[in-house]
Protein backbone atom coordinates (compact mmCIF):
# COMPACT_ATOMS: atom_id res chain seq x y z
CA UNK A 1 0.00 0.00 0.00
CA UNK A 2 1.30 3.54 -1.04
CA UNK A 3 0.73 5.94 1.57
CA UNK A 4 2.07 9.50 1.16
CA UNK A 5 0.76 12.89 0.46
CA UNK A 6 1.20 14.24 -3.32
CA UNK A 7 0.54 17.96 -2.19
CA UNK A 8 3.91 17.35 0.02
CA UNK A 9 6.45 15.76 -2.92
CA UNK A 10 7.75 17.55 -6.25
CA UNK A 11 7.41 15.98 -8.95
CA UNK A 12 10.88 14.26 -9.46
CA UNK A 13 10.60 13.55 -5.18
CA UNK A 14 7.59 11.00 -6.11
CA UNK A 15 9.82 9.44 -8.37
CA UNK A 16 12.44 9.25 -6.14
CA UNK A 17 10.27 7.84 -3.66
CA UNK A 18 8.60 5.25 -6.21
CA UNK A 19 11.91 4.62 -7.21
CA UNK A 20 12.91 3.62 -3.54
CA UNK A 21 10.61 1.48 -3.10
CA UNK A 22 11.99 -1.25 -5.75
CA UNK A 23 8.84 -1.82 -7.55
CA UNK A 24 8.33 -3.67 -10.90
CA UNK A 25 9.76 -1.37 -13.54
CA UNK A 26 5.87 -1.54 -15.07
CA UNK A 27 4.25 -1.00 -11.80
CA UNK A 28 6.97 1.96 -11.02
CA UNK A 29 5.95 3.39 -15.29
CA UNK A 30 2.53 2.88 -14.85
CA UNK A 31 2.28 4.61 -11.32
CA UNK A 32 4.97 7.41 -12.15
CA UNK A 33 2.69 8.52 -15.16
CA UNK A 34 -0.25 8.50 -13.19
CA UNK A 35 1.28 10.99 -10.24
CA UNK A 36 2.73 13.11 -13.17
CA UNK A 37 -0.46 13.76 -14.47
CA UNK A 38 -2.58 14.30 -11.08
CA UNK A 39 0.17 15.74 -9.41
CA UNK A 40 -0.98 19.50 -7.66
CA UNK A 41 2.39 20.76 -9.77
CA UNK A 42 1.77 22.88 -13.05
CA UNK A 43 5.00 21.75 -14.59
CA UNK A 44 8.17 19.74 -13.82
CA UNK A 45 10.21 21.56 -16.58
CA UNK A 46 10.44 23.44 -19.44
CA UNK A 47 8.60 22.52 -23.25
CA UNK A 48 10.69 22.62 -26.12
CA UNK A 49 12.72 24.54 -27.43
CA UNK A 50 13.24 27.95 -26.53
CA UNK A 51 9.53 29.99 -27.54
CA UNK A 52 9.73 33.03 -29.19
CA UNK A 53 8.07 36.10 -27.49
CA UNK A 54 5.20 36.22 -30.47
CA UNK A 55 4.92 32.87 -29.91
CA UNK A 56 4.46 32.97 -26.01
CA UNK A 57 1.83 35.71 -27.03
CA UNK A 58 -0.65 33.62 -28.81
CA UNK A 59 0.45 30.28 -25.98
CA UNK A 60 -0.27 33.08 -22.89
CA UNK A 61 -4.09 33.98 -21.42
CA UNK A 62 -2.81 37.38 -20.03
CA UNK A 63 0.64 39.08 -20.92
CA UNK A 64 1.59 42.42 -19.26
CA UNK A 65 3.72 45.36 -17.90
CA UNK A 66 3.59 45.76 -13.86
CA UNK A 67 4.82 46.70 -10.67
CA UNK A 68 4.64 44.19 -8.03
CA UNK A 69 2.64 45.79 -4.87
CA UNK A 70 2.81 42.72 -2.35
CA UNK A 71 3.91 39.32 -1.75
CA UNK A 72 2.33 36.14 0.13
CA UNK A 73 3.99 32.50 -0.17
CA UNK A 74 1.65 29.57 0.56
CA UNK A 75 2.85 26.14 1.53
CA UNK A 76 -0.23 24.26 -0.42
CA UNK A 77 0.42 21.69 -2.92
CA UNK A 78 4.19 21.76 -3.36
CA UNK A 79 3.82 25.63 -1.69
CA UNK A 80 4.93 28.91 -3.72
CA UNK A 81 4.06 32.64 -4.01
CA UNK A 82 1.41 35.15 -4.59
CA UNK A 83 2.26 38.57 -6.20
CA UNK A 84 -0.12 41.11 -6.66
CA UNK A 85 0.56 43.58 -9.46
CA UNK A 86 -0.73 47.21 -10.39
CA UNK A 87 -0.68 46.82 -13.71
CA UNK A 88 1.12 49.08 -16.24
CA UNK A 89 0.42 47.57 -20.16
CA UNK A 90 -1.78 44.61 -21.03
CA UNK A 91 -0.75 43.23 -24.35
CA UNK A 92 -3.27 40.23 -24.39
CA UNK A 93 -6.44 39.91 -21.47
CA UNK A 94 -8.48 41.38 -19.92
CA UNK A 95 -7.89 45.30 -18.97
CA UNK A 96 -7.84 45.92 -15.31
CA UNK A 97 -5.76 47.78 -12.83
CA UNK A 98 -4.31 44.58 -11.12
CA UNK A 99 -3.90 41.05 -11.47
CA UNK A 100 -2.69 38.62 -8.51
CA UNK A 101 -0.03 35.82 -10.44
CA UNK A 102 1.45 32.84 -8.89
CA UNK A 103 4.57 30.80 -9.49
CA UNK A 104 4.93 27.30 -7.52
CA UNK A 105 8.85 26.69 -5.73
CA UNK A 106 9.94 24.45 -8.29
CA UNK A 107 12.95 23.86 -10.35
CA UNK A 108 11.00 26.39 -12.88
CA UNK A 109 9.54 29.25 -10.91
CA UNK A 110 10.21 32.89 -11.84
CA UNK A 111 10.12 34.79 -8.36
CA UNK A 112 9.73 38.07 -8.33
CA UNK A 113 10.27 41.64 -5.86
CA UNK A 114 8.24 43.74 -4.24
CA UNK A 115 8.50 47.29 -6.03
CA UNK A 116 10.57 46.12 -8.71
CA UNK A 117 8.52 46.11 -12.34
CA UNK A 118 8.75 43.15 -14.79
CA UNK A 119 6.67 41.93 -18.40
CA UNK A 120 4.71 39.06 -17.58
CA UNK A 121 3.21 36.41 -19.75
CA UNK A 122 0.66 34.66 -17.45
CA UNK A 123 -1.22 31.15 -18.07
CA UNK A 124 -4.53 30.15 -16.59
CA UNK A 125 -3.79 26.81 -14.44
CA UNK A 126 -5.52 25.62 -11.58
CA UNK A 127 -8.31 28.18 -11.31
CA UNK A 128 -5.45 31.30 -10.91
CA UNK A 129 -2.91 33.27 -13.56
CA UNK A 130 0.82 31.50 -12.80
CA UNK A 131 4.28 32.25 -14.15
CA UNK A 132 7.13 30.38 -14.54
CA UNK A 133 10.79 30.60 -15.85
CA UNK A 134 10.24 28.81 -18.95
CA UNK A 135 9.43 31.98 -21.88
CA UNK A 136 9.94 35.44 -21.88
CA UNK A 137 9.00 36.69 -18.33
CA UNK A 138 11.54 39.36 -17.54
CA UNK A 139 12.70 42.19 -15.79
CA UNK A 140 10.98 45.21 -17.50
CA UNK A 141 14.39 46.82 -17.61
CA UNK A 142 15.19 44.34 -19.92
CA UNK A 143 12.17 43.47 -22.00
CA UNK A 144 13.11 46.45 -24.83
CA UNK A 145 13.16 43.61 -27.46
CA UNK A 146 10.51 41.49 -26.59
CA UNK A 147 8.11 44.71 -25.99
CA UNK A 148 8.45 45.80 -29.69
CA UNK A 149 7.83 42.42 -31.00
CA UNK A 150 4.16 42.62 -29.22
CA UNK A 151 3.43 45.64 -30.06
CA UNK A 152 4.36 44.78 -33.39
CA UNK A 153 1.57 41.74 -33.54
CA UNK A 154 -1.09 44.12 -34.39
CA UNK A 155 -0.15 45.36 -37.62
CA UNK A 156 1.71 42.02 -38.64
CA UNK A 157 0.56 40.59 -42.01
CA UNK A 158 -1.13 37.66 -42.31
CA UNK A 159 1.75 35.54 -42.38
CA UNK A 160 3.74 33.88 -39.29
CA UNK A 161 7.32 32.26 -39.35
CA UNK A 162 7.64 28.45 -38.80
CA UNK A 163 10.73 27.67 -37.54
CA UNK A 164 13.06 24.92 -35.92
CA UNK A 165 15.72 22.85 -34.99
CA UNK A 166 16.52 19.47 -35.74
CA UNK A 167 19.28 18.09 -33.24
CA UNK A 168 21.29 14.75 -33.36
CA UNK A 169 20.77 11.71 -30.93
CA UNK A 170 23.98 12.25 -29.78
CA UNK A 171 26.69 14.97 -29.99
CA UNK A 172 28.78 15.66 -33.00
CA UNK A 173 26.42 14.36 -34.98
CA UNK A 174 26.20 16.68 -38.41
CA UNK A 175 22.19 18.03 -38.18
CA UNK A 176 22.90 20.53 -41.78
CA UNK A 177 21.15 19.64 -45.04
CA UNK A 178 18.51 17.95 -43.27
CA UNK A 179 15.07 18.63 -45.77
CA UNK A 180 11.67 19.30 -43.25
CA UNK A 181 8.32 19.46 -44.75
CA UNK A 182 5.69 21.39 -43.05
CA UNK A 183 1.99 20.55 -44.40
CA UNK A 184 -0.96 22.89 -44.05
CA UNK A 185 -4.21 22.31 -45.62
CA UNK A 186 -3.45 23.46 -49.38
CA UNK A 187 -0.35 23.73 -49.49
CA UNK A 188 3.30 22.09 -48.13
CA UNK A 189 6.48 24.13 -47.93
CA UNK A 190 10.41 22.43 -47.49
CA UNK A 191 13.37 23.63 -46.43
CA UNK A 192 16.78 22.43 -45.25
CA UNK A 193 18.59 22.95 -41.95
CA UNK A 194 21.27 25.19 -42.02
CA UNK A 195 25.35 24.05 -40.47
CA UNK A 196 23.73 24.35 -36.86
CA UNK A 197 20.10 22.20 -37.71
CA UNK A 198 17.80 25.38 -37.37
CA UNK A 199 15.44 25.96 -40.20
CA UNK A 200 13.22 28.60 -41.23
CA UNK A 201 9.69 29.09 -42.83
CA UNK A 202 7.80 31.83 -43.59
CA UNK A 203 3.96 30.82 -44.19
CA UNK A 204 0.54 32.27 -43.97
CA UNK A 205 -1.98 31.56 -41.11
CA UNK A 206 -3.46 28.88 -40.72
CA UNK A 207 -3.56 24.95 -39.54
CA UNK A 208 0.18 23.16 -40.11
CA UNK A 209 1.51 19.88 -39.29
CA UNK A 210 5.39 18.31 -39.65
CA UNK A 211 5.29 15.47 -42.60
CA UNK A 212 7.36 13.04 -40.94
CA UNK A 213 6.82 10.52 -44.36
CA UNK A 214 10.52 10.93 -45.46
CA UNK A 215 11.82 9.29 -42.07
CA UNK A 216 14.56 11.45 -41.95
CA UNK A 217 13.59 13.03 -38.16
CA UNK A 218 11.41 11.67 -35.37
CA UNK A 219 9.87 12.92 -32.38
CA UNK A 220 11.68 12.52 -28.53
CA UNK A 221 8.58 10.74 -26.84
CA UNK A 222 10.08 12.39 -23.60
CA UNK A 223 10.06 15.87 -24.44
CA UNK A 224 7.17 18.11 -23.79
CA UNK A 225 6.31 20.87 -27.01
CA UNK A 226 5.40 24.28 -26.73
CA UNK A 227 3.91 23.44 -30.50
CA UNK A 228 2.63 20.01 -31.32
CA UNK A 229 4.55 18.93 -34.48
CA UNK A 230 1.45 17.01 -35.63
CA UNK A 231 -1.46 19.81 -35.20
CA UNK A 232 -0.54 23.74 -34.78
CA UNK A 233 -2.13 26.57 -35.61
CA UNK A 234 0.28 29.87 -37.08
CA UNK A 235 -1.25 33.36 -36.49
CA UNK A 236 -0.15 36.80 -37.61
CA UNK A 237 3.00 38.14 -36.81
CA UNK A 238 3.87 34.58 -34.70
CA UNK A 239 6.93 32.47 -34.94
CA UNK A 240 6.01 28.80 -34.08
CA UNK A 241 8.94 26.86 -32.85
CA UNK A 242 9.62 23.27 -33.49
CA UNK A 243 12.28 20.39 -32.20
CA UNK A 244 12.77 17.26 -34.05
CA UNK A 245 15.20 14.56 -34.08
CA UNK A 246 17.47 13.35 -36.89
CA UNK A 247 18.10 9.81 -37.64
CA UNK A 248 21.13 10.32 -38.41
CA UNK A 249 23.93 8.45 -36.74
CA UNK A 250 27.83 9.03 -36.23
CA UNK A 251 30.13 7.85 -38.80
CA UNK A 252 32.57 4.94 -37.74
Amino acid sequence: MIGFSLGALTKSQLGSTLYSMKLPWRMFGFLTATLWIFSPCSRASCPVPGIRPSGEYYKSDVVFTGTVISVRYTNRDVGGWFYRIRVGKVFRGPAQDEFTVYTEDSDIRFPLEKNRSYLLFAYRRNARLEIDSCGNSSLLSKAEKSIRILEAISLAPPYGEIEGWVVGETGGIDVSGVRVTIRGRTRSYSTVTDKDGWFHIRAPIGMYRVDFSSRKYYLNAADDFWYDPDHFTLHAGETASLQLVSVRHLRK
